[in-house]
């Protein structure tokens, strides 16, 4: 069972114990608690006015879905950036001396292996510790780009483009960290919880007037809420889940390196 499956699973359980626990409790409170008697002797509830806080956890919870909608498209554009400024280095490499063209490719190489086969893994298993395992081939990549760009007789349109795209590389790998472990907790949503229970209360409040519809309501809210809360986690982080992005585009340019002959 992989960890994503087993974070999964035990959010199911823990959500479904704390929906169930608040929404007893709520039930409690307005049935057998000593304010209940005041509460079903009242007649200022409005149940449309109640209603709007479904209105406000159904928007709150699709902001959260449209804001990890984005965060999956923009991984999926920082694959895509990164693979053409690959590209571009590869390209304009085939212009260099023999010597350069075999550090670029061979610095390369490295760079994007530790990509896919260790700092990938490391953001499907939401491993921090690992931020930047692929760093150091990064920097070796840096410094011989910058050493080639950098040479006494350079031509500048060969040095603005290795630097151009080196420098797009640098950008999109703080972007995909920065995705894949700065936005990918539910404890930076507390509007979730907080909207949850107000959900659960007007529901409560709604259904003073018949025990067995507050029972209904309150088990219907509930499974809603844990509905909400599972597919959510799913599509929090764009390099886990169920569609996860992957790095494809930099297998495919990987793969073009190593049949790429030099002069």
């Amino acid at each position: 069972m992989s960890l994503f499956t087993t974070e999964l699973l035990i959010l199911i359980v823990a959500t479904t114990l704390i929906t169930a626990g608040v929404a007893y409790a709520i039930y409690w409170a307005l049935n057998d608690s000593p304010i209940s008697q005041w509460l079903h002797d009242s007649d200022a509830v409005v149940p449309s006015f109640l209603s709007i806080t479904s209105f406000i956890f159904g928007l709150a919870i699709s902001t959260l879905a449209g804001y990890s909608f984005e965060h999956h498209q923009s991984a999926i554009s920082n694959v895509i950036t990164e693979s053409n400024a690959v590209e571009t280095i590869v390209s304009t490499a085939t212009v260099l001396p023999a010597k350069d063209q075999v550090k670029i490719i061979s610095g390369m190489k490295n760079y994007l292996t530790a990509v896919i086969e260790k700092e990938w893994p490391a953001m499907e298993n939401r491993d921090a510790s690992k931020r930047g395992i692929s760093t150091p081939e990064f920097l070796a990549l840096n410094k011989i780009i910058s050493d080639i760009a950098y040479q006494p007789n350079q031509r500048s349109g060969i040095e603005s483009q290795l630097l151009m795209a080196i420098g797009t590389i640098r950008h999109d790998r703080e972007v995909r960290q920065s995705l894949a472990y700065d936005n990918d907790s539910l404890k930076k949503w507390p509007s979730i919880p907080v909207f949850s229970f107000l959900l659960l209360l007007s529901v409560g409040i709604v259904h003073l007037g018949s025990i067995k519809a507050m029972k209904v309501s309150l088990s219907i809210a509930s499974l809603c809420i844990v509905t909400a809360v599972i597919f959510l986690f799913i599509a929090v982080s764009p390099y886990r889940g169920w569609n996860p992005v992957e790095p494809i585009k930099l297998q495919e340019s990987l793969q073009m390196l190593g049949n790429l002959k030099t002069n």
